[in-house]
């Protein structure tokens, strides 16, 4: 988002500026605001020619306050239509790069059912090749819930206004929900789920 460019509604300049619309016409009247097409107003342009304006009347103090409130109320806008501004497409972007994520994991660890089988294949334990699939199908599992857990976590960040531009931002929401190390150790093995979800 460009600030330089950037246009706003008279409610919108009025929030930012703490006027009423009827004191955002009267500037428009003055000749201190410039309106560019129907009822739009250059945000940067139109703070600078009020802060100058104000600037008149005020003394330093209260031109400070004034100026930090409505940087804050400017940032609290500029946050408003970057959310909106996501995209269909930046979704299933990145809804696709949490399935390759969790692809990469499940390959990355996909050798220890299979590291497992030679194991106990080597200490003659009996039912190796049976204890080795129920280990892949856990793992299987576990990619799966993974999937739908990182999912869940970006799906919650747009509904509360989120925008996710860093691992950080995942780990934070990822770890609101999560289970802890000893609860995680108190669970039951994963079901045996399909590429679906489904039980087998």
């Amino acid at each position: 988002m460009n600030f330089m460019t950037l246009t706003v509604t008279g409610r919108q300049l009025g929030d930012v500026l703490d006027l009423t619309d009827r004191r955002v016409r009267q500037l428009v009247e003055e000749g201190v605001f410039r309106r560019d097409g129907r009822n739009q107003y250059p945000l940067r342009d139109s703070v600078l020619a009020y802060l100058s304006a104000a600037a008149k009347d005020d003394d330093d103090e209260l031109r400070t306050e004034k100026i930090a409130l409505i940087r804050a109320q400017r940032r609290r806008i500029e946050l408003e239509n970057a959310a909106k501004e996501g995209t269909a497409g930046e979704i299933a972007y990145q809804d696709a790069v949490i399935a390759v994520v969790c692809s990469w994991w499940h390959l990355h660890i996909r050798p220890l059912a299979t590291w497992l089988q030679d194991d106990l294949r080597a200490r003659n334990v009996a039912d190796s090749n049976v204890i080795a699939g129920t280990v892949q199908g856990w793992l299987i599992s576990l990619r799966h819930e993974g999937e739908e857990l990182l999912l869940a976590a970006a799906d919650k960040a747009r509904r509360s206004g989120i925008i996710i531009t860093t691992d950080n931002d995942l780990a934070a929401l990822l770890s609101r929900s999560s289970t802890g190390e000893d609860e995680a150790a108190a669970e039951s093995a994963p079901s045996r789920r399909s590429k679906k979800g489904k039980s087998k």
